[in-house]
């Protein structure tokens, strides 16, 4: 196929349509995620999309995954999205496998590739993409989504885990709800990394967080680079995660709230953007940090027991919404 389609793109400065052209992708995950990911992958010229995925289509997943309408419902999404794409590119090269990406799937299919593509939204796929990655030095772009919240980075030789943690599972679409255009600012992004770094990998913005928030209109980002620190002896270390009744144990406990909206926490604290978490003023006394429900207080005090070395940060487990759940009445 001529490359007349690619000529906008091709003014873009280092660009190498060629490079791309000669690229694989692994998606893993066809859904609100890899499904517009996909989409502007092939728009753009990737040569190769290995597609990954065992779901079939709901009627619950139309009004964020539009690419699939009523006549494909219980039909694979893998199947689906390749009859499209094979239409709108017929020069594009598919392979599909209707499973998930396990960690052998991983290191067997997913050596091929040259980038990977997280489309799970899942903390347990998530973290097996990241154990494999990092085995096989593989860079992946890393995607979630969250009511009006989305974020993703490209990460390349950081580890995930390293960064975040465990990280603990949080609701899916279907039980937090999730605005449906969402999915498609994030997985657009996805791809945008994924084909920018395939085409000029030195120039692409490796490890740095995008976050947007479609409630407010905020987009930020930060670098997720972790600092040297020597190894310290691995003794125990106190829990990551506080519940209230705990919390409540620890003297001087000093509360900061990561919400950027919302009702008043029953403590006084500070609230405190979590984008700039990694140039907060730390106080000496022992943090509490706070967020809506669990996940990204979580990530934070992770991050920051990393950075300074400190045993004494938590975060609330549950959340906001855990204690005001537990008032047994709305919060005002």
């Amino acid at each position: 196929m001529s490359l007349r389609r690619y000529q906008a793109q091709q003014l873009l400065p280092g660009w190498d349509q060629e490079r791309l052209l000669e690229s694989t992708v692994l998606v893993i995950g066809v859904g609100g995620l890899g499904t517009p990911a996909a989409l502007y992958l092939a728009a753009m010229g990737i040569g190769h999309l290995i597609l990954a995925d065992p779901d079939t289509i709901t009627e619950e997943n139309l009004h964020r995954q539009p690419l699939y309408t009523p006549a494909d419902l219980g039909q694979l999404k893998v199947i689906i999205l390749a009859r499209y794409l094979q239409h709108f590119r017929p020069d594009l090269r598919l392979t599909l496998y209707s499973r998930w990406a396990d960690e052998a799937f991983l290191r067997e299919v997913g050596a091929s590739a040259d980038l990977w593509l997280d489309g799970t939204d899942n903390a347990a796929s998530r973290l097996a993409i990241d154990a494999a990655a990092q085995a096989l030095s593989k860079p992946w772009v890393y995607g979630s989504i969250f009511q009006w919240e989305g974020q993703a980075a490209l990460l390349e030789g950081l580890s995930y885990r390293a960064f975040f943690g465990e990280g603990t599972a949080g609701p899916s679409c279907a039980e937090a709800g999730v605005a449906g255009a969402l999915p498609g600012v994030v997985g657009s992004l996805q791809a945008a990394l994924a084909a920018r770094y395939l085409t000029d990998p030195d120039q692409t913005p490796k490890n740095r967080l995008f976050r947007i928030d479609l409630a407010t209109g905020l987009w930020e980002s930060y670098a997720l680079a972790l600092p040297t620190m020597a190894e310290a002896p691995a003794l125990p270390r106190p829990a990551l995660e506080l519940t209230l009744e705990a919390a409540q144990q620890i003297p001087l406990l000093e509360w900061i709230d990561l919400r950027e909206e919302g009702p008043t926490l029953p403590y006084p604290a500070h609230r405190w953007p979590w984008y700039q978490w990694d140039s907060w003023p730390l106080p000496e006394r022992p943090l509490l940090l706070v967020c809506q429900h669990g996940h990204r207080s979580r990530q934070i005090a992770f991050a920051l027991r990393k950075k300074t070395g400190r045993t004494d940060i938590y975060s609330l487990q549950g959340g906001a919404t855990a204690w005001f759940a537990s008032q047994n009445s709305p919060p005002t």
